[in-house]
């Protein structure tokens, strides 16, 4: 009696053991990855598995071949496409395509640099590639059409106008990981849920209210107009009832909701001075490069770096003098960092030191009527540390 007693409490013991190693290797499979409306953060080669990766290259014209040539490069520097991208893998790819302005005129994403991109994809999956978009203020079928995004479609891609339900009858309804800033749910296209992989591909600009807008940014075309745009307004709803505060939230909002496994900006012409010529101190600026990496947040840390600012500044520092930093909440959210110590930043061919790329854009206007007491939010970790990071 006393021997099997003492064997069942051995068993019960080996049994409790296995439950406590299977509840471990649960949570280590988890680390890096938050729940998620559209889908989880993969952060394959990314912020919780130790530096991302951020290349940087030349990229001296919208040449095709040249444009070819400079994202084969990045692409190598940050290790392939192979590990975000599967055989099969439906592929959504966002621009910035926020009017019909040229390309050449620093406003909107160059369709070269897309039609580059989708030939590296073709390399890994020959499933759906979609170009999706909802602009703020021209109908977006007309920017696919001004801005020639129709070749986009003759290459065998769908253009997907972000701002309507359509294919679908009504929009999808997605939770924001940890409650949301601003937002605790965001309606959306529901061919975004589809959507294997989502690739931010944003142009290199300064921003009137947001101090910068690159791949974090470049997601407001995501939510629908329909929703976010009462009687015509160019999503207002979405810069909340006091900009300086809910803007940078809502960015991250959108951001948690729809995560970004590969960002890319258009550094080839950008623009200093705002986002786009309906502000005044608006212009072109050439930076003749291209910014690719795994991580949104680092990408956007070093396309700051490379526009002549620090991006782990914080309001009233440039560039961020109207609002809030959206890369400084991003980086406390545990979605990236901010800090260029904390990146793996790999130079293109002819570049010896980053600081060479540097090319400094002309700050926006600056609003004066900002509170004496206006004062950063402090936010809550959404990303779970990995064992390494708690160290």
């Amino acid at each position: 009696m006393k021997r099997k007693f003492v064997i069942f409490i051995a068993v019960l013991f080996v049994s409790v053991l296995l439950v406590a190693s299977s509840v471990n290797r649960s949570s280590e499979t988890e680390t890096g990855t938050i729940p998620c409306g559209v889908r989880p953060f993969k952060y394959t080669s990314g912020y919780l598995l130790g530096p991302p990766i951020v290349a940087v290259v030349k990229c001296n014209s919208y040449d095709l071949n040249e444009v070819r040539r400079a994202m084969d490069e990045a692409i190598g520097l940050i290790g392939g496409l192979g590990d975000i991208i599967k055989p099969g893998d439906i592929v959504g790819i966002k621009p910035n395509l926020c009017d019909n302005t040229p390309s050449e005129w620093g406003v909107t994403t160059h369709v070269n640099i897309v039609l580059a991109l989708i030939e590296q994809i073709r390399k890994i999956t020959n499933n759906e590639i979609i170009i999706m978009e909802g602009t703020g203020a021209s109908p977006t079928s007309d920017c696919f059409r001004d801005l020639g995004w129709k070749e986009i479609e003759r290459n065998g891609c769908a253009l997907l106008d972000l701002n309507h339900p359509f294919p679908h009858t009504e929009f999808g309804t997605y939770t924001i990981p940890g409650g949301g800033l601003h937002f605790k749910e965001l309606r959306l296209n529901k061919e975004i849920e589809k959507v294997d992989i989502f690739i931010s591909v944003a142009k290199l600009k300064m921003h009137s209210s947001a101090g910068i807008t690159l791949t974090l940014k470049n997601q407001f075309g995501v939510p629908p107009r329909d929703i976010y745009a009462p009687e015509g307004t160019s999503k207002m709803m979405l810069h909340g009832q006091d900009p300086r505060y809910d803007l940078p939230k809502v960015i991250n909002d959108i951001n948690a909701c729809n995560p970004i496994d590969l960002g890319i900006v258009d550094g080839v012409i950008g623009l200093e001075g705002g986002e786009g010529y309906w502000i005044p101190t608006a212009s072109r600026r050439a930076s003749h490069l291209l910014i690719v990496g795994k991580n949104a947040v680092a990408v956007d840390a070093v396309g700051t770096f490379l526009m002549g600012y620090d991006p782990t500044a914080e309001y009233p520092n440039p560039p961020f003098i109207n609002t809030q930093s959206h890369l400084r909440i991003a980086r406390d959210l545990g979605l990236g960092p901010t800090d260029l110590n904390k990146i793996d930043i790999r130079l293109g061919k002819g570049i010896k030191n980053l600081k060479d790329m540097v090319v400094k854009y002309g700050l926006p206007w600056q609003n004066t009527d900002i509170p004496a007491d206006f004062k950063p939010d402090e936010v809550k970790r959404i990303v779970i540390q990995n064992r390494e990071e708690k160290k």
